[in-house]
């Protein structure tokens, strides 16, 4: 098995998963549903500012195109508004832009990113039950083989290579667990995947786009134990900053998974930094992070991936997802930090797709 072989199957944590197509979110021939939402939305404001749309009767042609779009008519989506094109090349990474619609909902007084405080992976210590609300995890054939973030009450943040090579109608969602072996927690929730995409430019070979959006089949119910991460509102580097990385994976690289949920704190390097080390410096590309200690020793591992990097806001008790478990070489070794899909290169990817989600804004 090759070098960048080993990174798929470490980070399945040896789940042999079935390959399955996945619809690309710009795909022409076959857009999605989220595309023609968001292109029928910004085809209507652009007409409002130039005054082509005058009445709710125009509003719904535009409806209609989207619905042309989804099912591949594009001839009937060009005839309504010329400026199609542009809609189906809108840029996916850069500078964030905040296009998603967030809905107004009740989320019981709960704020995105906020904790569960109480008493208190591989190196990692064991989290108090339901300390981070937006933890999930992803089993295939009953064996847990990736984690996931909850973006809002019915979407959530993976990596690509965590859905690519997946059958769908095979994997279960859990939800607001701690112990992973305790199916009568009350406070799971259980889903299905509704739908999922994974980024249009992600490379197995290179891991360079590892990112991926699931939709529940429904939306969850916004608890104690089941709520929302915040996205990061500016774009930041982190550099110097610790992430901190919860999951259900190894222990040790060749060790058993963690039952309970598990976090550690890893140090994020500078991209330049991360080239000295071990990595071929071309593997390392501006959409990921390093993160780890030079020593190895602490770091996520099989089962891990597609789960949350998160950072503590400064001066708040407020957390971000800025960051996806991607891959490594190994787990913990000396000289090869973890590797995650850096977040705030995809907003645009990730609003495109949870708009119609229920958000539990930020303070």
């Amino acid at each position: 098995m090759g070098k960048n072989e080993k990174k798929l199957e470490r980070r399945f944590g040896g789940v042999t998963p079935v390959e399955e197509r996945v619809s690309s979110p710009l795909n022409t021939s076959s857009p999605t549903h989220a595309q023609a939402e968001q292109y029928r939305s910004w085809c209507r404001s652009k007409a409002l500012r130039t005054r082509w749309l005058r009445n709710n009767e125009q509003d719904q042609h535009l409806v209609h195109a989207a619905v042309s779009m989804e099912t591949g008519r594009l001839s009937l989506l060009l005839a309504t508004c010329w400026l199609a094109l542009a809609c189906l090349v809108a840029p996916t990474q850069g500078r964030i832009q905040h296009n998603a619609k967030r809905s107004a909902c009740d989320c019981s007084g709960y704020v995105c990113g906020t904790p569960n405080r109480g008493s208190r992976i591989v190196g990692g210590t064991e989290t108090n039950p339901g300390k981070y609300p937006w933890l999930v995890s992803l089993s295939y054939r009953g064996k847990l083989y990736c984690g996931a973030t909850l973006v809002n009450d019915r979407y959530l943040v993976t990596a690509a290579h965590c859905i690519k090579r997946v059958t769908k109608s095979r994997v279960q969602i859990v939800l607001g667990s701690h112990n992973k072996s305790d199916i009568h927690e009350p406070s799971r929730q259980v889903r299905k995947v509704g739908d999922w995409w994974a980024h249009e430019g992600f490379d197995r070979r290179t891991f360079n786009n590892d990112i991926g959006v699931i939709k529940l089949d429904s939306p969850v119910d916004i608890t104690k134990y089941v709520r929302p991460v915040c996205l990061p509102a500016h774009d930041q580097s982190y550099v110097g900053e610790f992430g901190i990385v919860p999951g259900w994976g190894r222990l040790s690289e060749n060790g058993q998974s963690s039952d309970v949920v598990r976090e550690v704190k890893v140090p994020i390097m500078s991209n330049s930094e991360c080239k000295t080390k071990k990595y071929n410096p071309s593997e390392i590309t501006d959409n990921m992070m390093c993160a780890g200690y030079d020593a190895g020793k602490i770091d996520a591992c099989q089962g891990d991936s597609g789960g949350p990097m998160l950072w503590e806001r400064d001066g708040s008790s407020q957390i971000d997802l800025i960051g996806v478990v991607s891959w490594g070489q190994g787990c913990a070794r000396a000289g090869y930090p973890g590797i995650y899909t850096r977040i705030q290169n995809y907003r645009n990817f990730i609003d495109a797709y949870i708009r119609e989600g229920c958000f539990c804004s930020s303070q």
